[in-house]
């Protein structure tokens, strides 16, 4: 049986190489090496006009030259296209944004302090309206993170490539034109398998991927109006990390699926109160349990910080398996249906006691 060849991207999965691979691509979309490769060329420009219309507001007619920085005062990828526009690129695979970065590129492109090029440099100035600024992210993104980024108070605002959008652009060049792009787009459909496979896998069998696609099933199906904060993230501790999905239809007292463990949860500010909230709100949360037919029980400890696991659901997986041992989704979103009444029986129960 003949084997895969090699993929690149298996052993360049970090941050770096991936802007390696968008400044490669977006360097194609030069005219100077239309003659060079036809479909490549084509590829990088369908790539740029994608990034263009993520804004919604016109790019150039015609791409024309392309001038690249690749961290460039920190800043991942700066586009200077046709000495007119500017595409800022803060690229991630799985990490989030931290410490001020999208604000802090933003202002050095509006203020014009960037040069570019390696020989003759030039000067990265763009007009009123002709800069676009862009979050790429191939890993996933929670719909809570994207309208944090999006909702940045910036003129003009970021907006956010998603690891679809770059498959759809990729898939317009046909196969066989370029290894390295079909690499790319083969690394890329596989997270994007990965990340689906929660829908055909044995629950025992899921990755930290497969918990991440599930998660955003449940955003639009559990929250389909973004009304209760529903979000997600990597927790990382001593015993390898979970993937953690919390929102909050109790305000400080909160529902959070650890994976396979259901929690309800609270937040106490003051340590001097902790003991007696986390005791008032595990029997609060029991009780309304038990009127409503659904065992909870206590966890197998109490902790004693701000947030605290006060009750957990009994059963061993919150997740309803078909016939196969495979996820049966309605079920599964009745339970936390169920788990949201419990908690909002509590909460009432609590104002008016």
């Amino acid at each position: 049986m003949t084997k895969q060849r090699p993929n690149l991207f298996k052993y360049g999965r970090k941050e770096l190489s991936q802007d390696a691979m968008i400044c490669w691509l977006l360097d194609w979309a030069n005219e100077c090496y239309a003659g060079v490769c036809p479909a490549l060329h084509e590829a990088g420009q369908d790539f740029a006009k994608a990034l263009f219309c993520k804004h919604k507001r016109p790019g150039p007619d015609n791409i024309c030259t392309v001038e690249l920085g690749m961290q460039e005062s920190g800043i991942d990828v700066l586009a200077w296209i046709n000495d007119e526009y500017a595409i800022l690129i803060e690229d991630k695979t799985d990490s989030k944004e931290h410490g001020g970065q999208l604000e802090r590129y933003h202002a050095l492109v509006c203020s014009g302090n960037i040069w570019l090029g390696d020989e003759e440099e030039k000067q990265v100035n763009p007009p009123e309206g002709k800069f676009f600024p862009i979050f790429l992210k191939t890993g996933n993104i929670s719909r809570a993170d994207k309208a944090d980024v999006e909702a940045r108070k910036l003129e003009p605002r970021y907006k956010v490539f998603e690891r679809e959008d770059f498959i759809g652009v990729l898939k317009k060049c046909n196969r066989g034109v370029s290894e390295i792009m079909d690499d790319f787009s083969d690394h890329l459909q596989e997270l994007e398998k990965d990340s689906e496979s929660w829908k055909e896998a044995p629950l025992e069998k899921w990755s930290g991927r497969a918990w991440e696609g599930f998660y955003r099933c449940l955003e639009k199906r559990v929250d389909p109006g973004s009304e209760k904060d529903m979000n997600w993230r990597y927790v990382s501790n001593p015993a390898g990390g979970f993937r953690a999905l919390y929102w909050e239809p109790g305000g400080d007292v909160y529902l959070q699926a650890e994976q396979e463990k259901l929690c309800f949860k609270i937040w106490v500010e003051n340590s001097d109160q902790r003991s007696e909230r986390r005791q008032h709100w595990h029997e609060r949360i029991v009780d309304a349990g038990e009127s409503a037919g659904m065992p909870i029980a206590k966890p197998a400890r109490f902790g004693s910080g701000e947030t605290m696991t006060v009750a957990v659901l009994a059963e061993v997986d919150w997740r309803q398996p078909d016939g196969e041992g495979r996820l049966d989704l309605e079920k599964t979103v009745e339970v936390l249906k169920k788990a949201e009444r419990v908690l909002q029986t509590a909460v009432s129960k609590d104002s008016h006691g």
